[in-house]
């Protein structure tokens, strides 16, 4: 094992072009005195040449060698066939998702690696590391629905305002990072947008920071079923949707949506979740599944569609954040956020959310 060196495999899949070793990140871990070691076509990609990256320090090497560093980083943890080259002790950073995927946790628990997920590192009450993918989910979320609006079945309207005929209406339920993102989109185009938010107390407060013209408003059920009557587009952007999220919208609100009308289920989350009705997750140029006559589309990992966009914005944000994860893990320097950021260690599933979903598939509550 090479000290205080941090290795950056390949992502795994075929249809994965993302990367996390950008120059600006290999720099910012390389001028703090770290070693990183990658293998060569890292960036192929998103059209990155090695050149860039050993210009500013990097190593380049076989995938063994790669994965035998102390700290391994990673965009996705990749399917969990990967974990199989980590050891005990070693650490391992990635977007996980692991709640999700009963198989992966199993994996870490035999494996007996550090994991830290990307998406759980708190400070502030915020997680910084959710922010860049979530911008770009919102946004591909409205052309996502832009798409469908369009389909044979669709409401066949256009969401940029073209004057002469009615503003197009989009309903964005969630204010975070992909619900603003969305709202953003939808709003520059022309659309009339409208944000529910989980209470008066949140909608108070997110008003103030919406773009110009979106109406904000709490999601109670009134509201929300006087909405969706009259939504073109809506996005479900809501921050938690699990086996045990009570149903939002369902087929008796789908009845009364107008024909062709459009949801997009923009973070999926697990099992059937806020909008049962939407089935199984799709895949990019599936069609959408029709509801009592309203279009669903149910995609993940939207950020993987612009992998040049996402590995630049991606990278960029987490920057300074694996800083601190190598400080952390190589140097033993205590760092609070990258704690939080910790699903698993020496076999134990150690996160609350992780454990709880690891427990709901153990007893068969997970659908």
């Amino acid at each position: 094992m090479l000290p205080r060196t941090i290795g950056f495999p390949h992502e795994s899949g075929t249809t994965e072009r993302r990367t996390l070793l950008t120059p600006h990140v290999a720099r910012t871990l390389t001028e703090a005195g770290y070693r990183v070691l990658t293998e060569p076509g890292i960036g192929s990609g998103i059209d990155q040449p090695d050149q860039h990256l050993e210009e500013v320090g990097v190593g380049f090497t076989d995938p063994d060698r790669v994965w035998s560093a102390p700290l391994v980083v990673r965009y996705k943890s990749g399917p969990h066939q990967d974990l199989h080259r980590s050891f005990p002790g070693q650490s391992i950073g990635a977007i996980f998702h692991a709640e999700g995927d009963p198989h992966l946790l199993t994996t870490l628990t035999h494996t007996g690696v550090s994991a830290y997920s990307y998406e759980f590192w708190h400070q502030g009450g915020r997680f910084p590391l959710a922010v860049a993918g979530g911008r770009i989910t919102g946004a591909l979320a409205v052309h996502a629905g832009a798409h469908a609006l369009r389909h044979r079945r669709g409401r066949g309207v256009l969401l940029d305002h073209i004057p002469g005929a009615p503003r197009t209406r989009v309903l964005v339920i969630g204010n975070g990072n992909v619900g603003h993102a969305a709202a953003t989109t939808a709003t520059a185009l022309g659309s009339h947008v409208t944000v529910l938010t989980r209470t008066p107390h949140t909608a108070a407060a997110y008003a103030r920071n919406a773009p110009a013209g979106v109406v904000v408003a709490a999601n109670t059920p009134t509201r929300l079923a006087h909405e969706l009557a009259d939504a073109d587009l809506v996005i479900g952007a809501l921050l938690i949707s699990t086996h045990t999220t009570p149903a939002m919208i369902d087929r008796p609100h789908l009845a009364a949506m107008r024909p062709g009308a459009v949801i997009v289920d923009a973070t999926c989350g697990y099992g059937p979740g806020y909008l049962p009705t939407a089935g199984q997750v799709q895949q990019p140029g599936d069609a959408p599944r029709i509801v009592e006559g309203v279009l669903h589309v149910k995609l993940d990992a939207l950020p993987r569609l612009v992998p040049h966009t996402a590995s630049h914005a991606y990278a960029h944000a987490a920057a300074p954040y694996l800083l601190r994860l190598a400080r952390h893990v190589l140097d033993q320097a205590p760092d609070e956020g990258a704690r939080s950021a910790l699903i698993a260690q020496g076999g134990e599933l150690v996160h609350p959310v992780v454990r709880e979903h690891a427990d709901l598939y153990r007893t068969g509550r997970a659908t």
